[in-house]
């Protein structure tokens, strides 16, 4: 008799623990789709002040932190200058990254100072004090 109410006590935890599991999991990606939004227009106009300041982002086309900064400018990104580090991609400039000693992506670099650099997936904000642009305004 007491082995059966302990299994049932057992099973009870258990499905209590992986409740909590997906509420956790279902808290956390909530949290993570509610992130803050701007305009297109003025991620466009950053972007463009980034490059008339001679900002420059190097990366690898397999690059996460690469696709994750991309994906923060949006169609915005067409106006950052990118160069392509990795020799297996089209209009790679492999060579170039080689010379400047870029090692790890993303990187920005501003007017080929390298003390300027900006390292893995910089927010605007870094972005903006590192080039003296206006960052886009949240919505």
């Amino acid at each position: 008799m007491v082995k059966k109410v302990s299994q049932k006590k057992g099973k009870g935890m258990m499905i209590i623990g992986v409740l909590l599991v997906v509420a956790i999991i279902v808290i956390l990606f909530i949290i993570g789709s509610s992130g803050v939004s701007y305009a297109q227009e003025d991620i466009d106009t950053f972007a463009q002040c980034i490059t008339e300041k001679g900002g420059v982002m190097y990366g690898a086309f397999w690059c996460a932190h690469c696709a994750k900064v991309k994906k923060n400018f949006g169609e915005g990104f067409r106006y950052i200058e990118y160069v392509e580090c990795d020799p297996r991609k089209e209009n790679e400039q492999s060579l170039l990254c080689i010379e400047k000693g870029i090692e790890t992506y993303a990187t920005f670099e501003f007017n080929n100072n390298p003390n300027t650099r900006l390292i893995g997936e910089p927010t605007f904000e870094e972005l903006a004090v590192a080039s003296g642009c206006i960052a886009p305004v949240a919505k």
